[in-house]
């Protein structure tokens, strides 16, 4: 195959799928449909171009130039039923393409590098117009992309160490009614959009201890946001020049991971490795909008910081590949999923919960091609809000599915 055609393919499929998603607090790692495969236990025995994301330590172990493309496409189900009036409302359901892209090049024994084009962090949710909660959200969507090159050097045959850095860009899209109450009118509605490019850097160490054990470590650091663009409402014309509008400013962290992994293969053809990941949630700990013209006190409200209150999390996952012959690899896993989110702000925007996930998937190499295929399936416990700071107050129920392919080439 030609290289050329090979790379315009994979860059024109990204940029045609849409890059919505739905994430776990909001963080998406499931970048691979390997890893995936593996509950993303995957930080220690990374072994094909997605270790750019996972560990780019281990790109030191990839031969020659290797492309991935792949996507996760994510099947979200969630519902919510009022504590107040009884009511159970499903959000609408959507299919979100997650695509990514990952490159590498063994430039000598000693150094390697690679770049990566993903999406790590991204939410949407979209409920209906008319439902209890449309004060608060009607439609909520961030996303967010990753532009990551990497390098690793080999220390010595049995350590490994990368550096990486990241340009991002970011933007986000909310909706919501505005009540007029006390005055007989209609509501009103509201729109921000608005982004922002920012950037970041990841740190990784690879340890092969013996034929039998592996130690990855990865880490990434946070990313500070500001997000510039602009509110518009509608509303009754003797009312629109109360309502908050024209430019605005956003300030949002996204936050640093520390993952460490532990590999090991004593038992002929069978890898199993357990990853422990640190999550620094605590940095999302509020909003604050500001808005460029003045807003009447009336909307004071939606410039005042806006607690999250997030909090950091340790979540576990395990994982095990099986090699049936030179072409055929097995794959299962299982992960932990701890929620960031405090009670008090689990709100629509974000209905979020612990969870655990469990994956199999199946990897078949022919040549200089492998495909990876994955079934993902996330157990969201129910989530009962009681003390909601906006008194919105339920019981959220989701349930998600993710189909992961990737599609490498060793050129």
């Amino acid at each position: 195959m030609n290289v050329r055609t090979f790379i315009f393919f994979l860059v024109a499929s990204f940029l045609l799928i849409p890059s919505r998603s739905f994430g776990a607090g909001f963080l998406i790692y499931n970048q691979n449909a390997a890893a995936s495969g593996m509950g993303l236990a995957f930080t220690a025995q990374a072994d094909n171009p997605s270790a750019v994301f996972y560990n780019p330590a281990a790109i030191n172990r990839l031969a020659g130039t290797q492309i991935s493309f792949g996507s996760t496409l994510i099947m979200p189900q969630t519902s919510f039923k009022s504590a107040l009036t009884g009511t159970e409302t499903d959000m609408s359901r959507h299919i979100f393409f997650l695509p990514s892209i990952f490159i590498t090049h063994k430039i000598n024994e000693k150094f390697s590098a690679g770049i990566g084009f993903y999406s790590p962090f991204g939410l949407s949710v979209d409920w209906p117009d008319d439902w209890e909660g449309k004060y608060l959200s009607t439609f909520s969507e961030l996303r967010s992309f990753y532009l990551n090159p990497v390098i690793s050097w080999q220390v010595i045959p049995e350590f490994s160490l990368a550096l990486g850095g990241s340009l991002i860009y970011s933007d986000v899209e909310q909706r919501k009614a505005l009540s007029f109450a006390p005055l007989p009118v209609h509501d009103g509605k509201v729109k921000l959009d608005a982004d922002g490019i920012s950037g970041g850097y990841n740190i990784a160490l690879l340890y092969h201890a013996n034929n039998h054990v592996d130690v990855g470590i990865s880490y990434r650091s946070k990313v500070s946001l500001t997000y510039k663009g602009d509110v518009k409402t509608k509303a009754p014309s003797y009312l629109a020049s109360y309502m908050p509008h024209g430019d605005i400013s956003l300030d949002m962290d996204f936050p640093p991971i520390l993952v460490m992994g532990i590999a090991t293969s004593y038992i002929d053809n069978l890898t199993i490795e357990a990853d422990l990941y640190w999550i620094g949630w605590s940095t999302y700990d509020e909003l604050y909008a500001d808005f460029e013209q003045s807003v009447p006190k009336a909307f004071a409200k939606y410039t005042a910081p806006i607690p999250r209150d997030y909090h950091d999390v340790l979540t576990y996952s395990v994982g095990m590949k099986y090699r049936l012959n030179p072409h055929f690899v097995l794959r299962a896993g299982y992960m932990y999923d701890t929620s960031p989110v405090p009670e008090k702000t689990c709100d629509p925007i974000l209905p979020d919960a612990d969870r655990n996930e469990i994956s199999i998937g199946i990897g078949y190499t022919v040549e200089k091609y492998t495909l990876d295929l994955t079934y993902y399936a996330v157990l969201v416990k129910d989530r009962k809000v009681t003390n909601n700071i906006n008194g919105f107050n339920g019981t959220y129920e989701s349930f998600v599915n993710l189909v992961a392919f990737n599609l490498d080439y060793k050129f």
